[in-house]
């Protein structure tokens, strides 16, 4: 079989350990095989997430943050450069949030919360979990305490797409959202490239840092130019990381430790 060209990038979220870019490495695997059987980019990117979510050791899926209450939420979000765009804020007892986001994609609508976000990712019959229920209460499941929201984006030389997922920040208030959800803050695709951010939420969102990152990828700068002056945009106290994807080639960062991981397929 013909390789198909791919460009992709999976990141374990800012602060996740740079020893656990296995973890990525397979995130992106997951995407190219995905993707050389004809599964369509939105869900061979989607894949990748899965992947990453179903790791343990990064802040989503199985790895999430809890909540004050002890209970787990979950943010997850996906977008191309076509349009389509699916999102589950809030989201309460489900293994893959990133399947609940991508089956909103293909709705009238663009994001669900809460438990009608759970209603709508029961009828799509996607797989339960039990994280919602943590023993001692308020307790973490993640290895990495510090690690924040999971992402990939990819390029098949037409579409591209982003993707996030996470269980946010560690002991907040039940309910919080963050960037993950908001198209041009935590996420964005558009015909130019794909962005997606991990760190600090509140800041991510308050500087609607995907879009503005996609802007400086529309002035035709290099990957590499544009990751360090999106991470230029935070202090040292905001953890920040980004991956991104252009026609002229890829790059990611962070102001923390973050594993990442890319591949070209040509």
């Amino acid at each position: 079989m013909k390789t198909k060209k791919l460009s992709v990038i999976a990141h374990g979220g800012a602060g996740s350990s740079n020893e656990h870019s296995d973890g990525t490495e397979k995130a992106v695997q997951a995407c190219y095989e995905a993707n050389q059987n004809n599964a369509g980019l939105l869900h061979s990117v989607a894949q990748a997430v899965v992947i990453l979510e179903d790791d343990g050791r990064y802040n989503a899926g199985k790895g999430s943050h809890a909540r004050e209450n002890g209970k787990v939420e979950h943010d997850a979000a996906i977008m191309d450069s076509e349009g389509r765009f699916g999102a589950v804020a809030a989201m309460e007892g489900f293994k893959n949030p990133i399947q609940a986001a991508k089956a909103v994609s293909e709705t009238k609508y663009q994001i669900l919360a809460g438990d009608g976000a759970a209603k709508f990712a029961g009828n799509q019959n996607l797989e339960p979990t039990q994280l919602q229920t943590v023993p001692g209460g308020g307790k973490d499941f993640s290895t990495s305490p510090s690690t924040d929201t999971v992402g990939c984006v990819a390029f098949d030389g037409t579409t591209f797409v982003a993707a996030l997922s996470t269980g946010g920040m560690a002991g907040a208030h039940y309910g919080r959202v963050g960037d993950v959800p908001i198209i041009g803050s935590g996420l964005y695709a558009g015909p130019e490239g794909a962005v997606a951010a991990t760190g600090d939420g509140e800041a991510i969102m308050m500087k609607i840092t995907a879009y503005r990152t996609y802007k400086l990828i529309k002035k035709g700068g290099s990957p590499e130019a544009i990751v360090d002056e999106a991470i230029s945009w935070f202090p040292s106290t905001d953890a920040f990381g980004i991956i991104l994807v252009t026609r002229n080639g890829s790059a990611g960062g962070s102001n923390r430790s973050m594993a990442w991981s890319s591949r070209e397929y040509a």
